[in-house]
C-alpha cells in the first residue's frame, strides 16, 4: 500500500508498505479522505514544535470504511463508514483515569507522534473509531477532526449562550470555534487581519468581524458588547501580539482558550490577568467531541462546503502544501481523496 511519509523539513515521499496486520481491539480501515491541517504545513516548513521525524504518514484528519475487525466492546464491524479520533492515549496515567484523554502523559497523535492518515489503509483503535451517518458525504466528514478543535477550544473557554466571545484568527480553526460558540449560544467576534478571510467568515454566518491590522480592537469589542467587553476569548494564532494584550480582550472574571501554538515562549502580562481575574485555559486537540461534530455537521449547523477550498489527490500533496504556505489567504480546508 501506498504511504505519504515526511523524513525531514521540506522531503515528502511516497512509500510503499505492506497492509497492516490486524491486532486486538484494533481496526484496519481503507482511508477515503484526509484533510489537510495548518500543523500540516508547519511540520513540513519545520516549524511545528510538537513534530517528532520522521512518520510514516502524514495527516490526522482521516475517514474511511473498516474492512478488518476483531471482536471489539465498541460495536465496530466490518463495513462501517467511521472518522478517527486520532490522539491515542495510554489509558495507563492520571490524565487517562481522569478521562481528559486529550491530555494524557504519554500521548501519540498520528502524523505528529506516529504514523499518520494519508495512506491507502490505516490500523486504529477500535475506541477511536466513530461511525457516521450512510448520508454523510466523505468530504463533509473530514471536517469532523478539526471541529472538534473548535469545539473543545469553547468548552475549555466555558462558552455559553449569551455571551460575547472574541476569536483570533479567521482560518479553519477559527471559523471551527466561532461556529461552535453560534451552536452553544454565544455570540462570536472574529479577528483577523486578511479582509478576505474576514468577509469568507461574514458570508458564512459569522455576526461580527474585525480587522486589526491597524488596531482598534479594544474599541471595536467594547462597541460590541456596550463597554463590558467578551465574556470569553479563543485564540487560535498563537500571535505574541495577541497573546500579550490578552488580558485587554475580555472583561473582568473573563476566560481564555489557547488553542493557536506559539513557534516560541511568549511573555504575558500576569499582573493584568490577576487584577482581572482571568483564567488562562490552554487547550489540547479535543475531548469526547467527535460524536457532538458528527452531529452538528449531519445536522447542518456547519457550512462545511464553504469551508472547503479544495480537493487532491495524494501524489498531489507536497505542491498544495507548497502553496499554501506561500499564499495562505488563498485556502481554507484542503481534502486529499486517497
Amino acid at each position: 500500500m501506498n504511504v505519504l511519509c515526511i523524513q525531514e523539513p521540506g522531503k515528502l515521499e511516497m512509500k510503499e508498505f505492506p497492509m497492516p496486520e490486524l491486532q486486538p481491539g484494533q481496526a484496519i480501515v481503507k482511508m477515503e479522505m484526509c484533510g489537510i491541517c495548518g500543523s500540516d504545513v508547519t511540520a513540513y516548513r519545520g516549524v511545528n514544535p510538537t513534530m517528532k521525524y520522521p512518520i510514516n504518514g502524514l495527516g490526522h484528519e482521516g475517514v474511511g470504511v473498516v474492512v478488518a475487525v476483531g471482536e471489539n466492546p465498541d460495536g465496530i464491524k466490518e463495513g462501517d463508514r467511521v472518522a478517527l479520533e486520532p490522539y491515542v492515549p495510554c489509558l495507563k496515567c492520571h490524565m487517562c483515569a481522569a478521562e481528559r484523554y486529550n491530555n494524557c502523559a504519554d500521548l501519540h497523535v498520528c502524523g505528529v507522534h506516529k504514523d499518520g492518515m494519508m495512506a491507502e489503509y490505516f490500523l486504529h483503535p477500535t475506541r477511536q473509531c466513530f461511525k457516521i451517518p450512510d448520508d454523510m458525504s466523505f468530504l463533509h466528514a473530514a471536517l469532523v477532526e478539526p471541529f472538534t478543535i473548535g469545539l473543545h477550544g469553547a468548552t475549555r473557554a466555558r462558552v455559553s449562550a449569551g455571551e460575547h466571545v472574541v476569536v483570533f484568527g479567521a482560518g479553519v480553526i477559527g471559523l471551527m470555534a466561532s461556529f461552535a460558540c453560534i451552536n452553544y449560544g454565544a455570540t462570536p467576534i472574529l479577528v483577523d487581519i486578511i479582509q478576505e478571510r474576514l468577509e469568507e467568515a461574514k458570508e458564512m454566518g459569522i455576526p461580527y468581524v474585525f480587522n486589526s491590522k491597524n488596531g482598534g480592537v479594544e474599541e471595536y469589542l467594547k462597541e460590541v458588547t456596550g463597554g463590558k467587553m467578551p465574556e470569553a476569548m479563543i485564540d487560535c494564532t498563537g500571535a505574541p501580539v495577541i497573546l500579550e494584550n490578552m488580558h485587554n480582550y475580555v472583561c473582568h472574571g473573563g476566560r481564555i482558550a489557547l488553542v493557536g501554538w506559539p513557534h516560541n515562549p511568549v511573555a504575558i502580562n500576569t499582573v493584568r490577568l490577576m487584577q482581572k481575574e482571568i483564567d488562562v485555559l490552554p487547550s489540547r486537540n479535543s475531548n469526547k467531541k467527535f460524536p457532538e461534530a458528527i452531529r452538528l455537521i449531519h445536522e447542518g449547523k456547519l457550512p462545511v462546503d464553504a469551508l472547503i477550498t479544495k480537493t487532491c489527490r495524494l501524489e498531489e500533496v507536497e505542491d498544495v502544501i507548497k502553496d499554501m504556505a506561500a499564499n495562505p489567504a488563498d485556502y481554507l480546508k484542503v481534502v486529499v481523496e486517497m
